[in-house]
C-alpha cells in the first residue's frame, strides 16, 4: 500500500489518468484534469481487467474517489 492505496490502485490511475501525483483514499474526480465520463469508463475497465470482475452499473456509479475503488473491492473480496 502507498499512502494507504494499493498498489493496483495507484496503477491503473497512472494508467488510466496519467496521474502522476501521489494518490490518497480521498482523491477523487475533483483533483485529477483527466476523469471526466469517458475516462470513467476506462477506469471502470481498468479494475475489472486487473482484479477480474464485472462491476454493476451502480458500483460504477459509486465511484467518485479513490476509497470508493477499495469499497467496490472489498464487497467484491477483494
Amino acid at each position: 500500500m502507498i499512502n494507504g492505496v494499493r498498489s493496483e490502485i495507484v496503477e491503473i490511475f497512472s494508467d488510466v489518468f496519467e496521474y502522476p501525483e501521489p494518490l490518497n483514499q480521498e482523491t477523487s474526480q475533483e483533483d485529477i484534469p483527466k476523469w471526466d465520463s469517458l475516462q470513467h469508463i476506462a477506469l471502470v475497465s481498468a479494475i475489472e481487467q486487473c482484479f477480474a470482475i464485472t462491476l454493476t452499473m451502480d458500483e460504477m456509479m459509486e465511484i467518485r474517489c479513490v476509497r470508493d475503488v477499495h469499497v467496490v473491492l472489498e464487497r467484491h473480496g477483494i
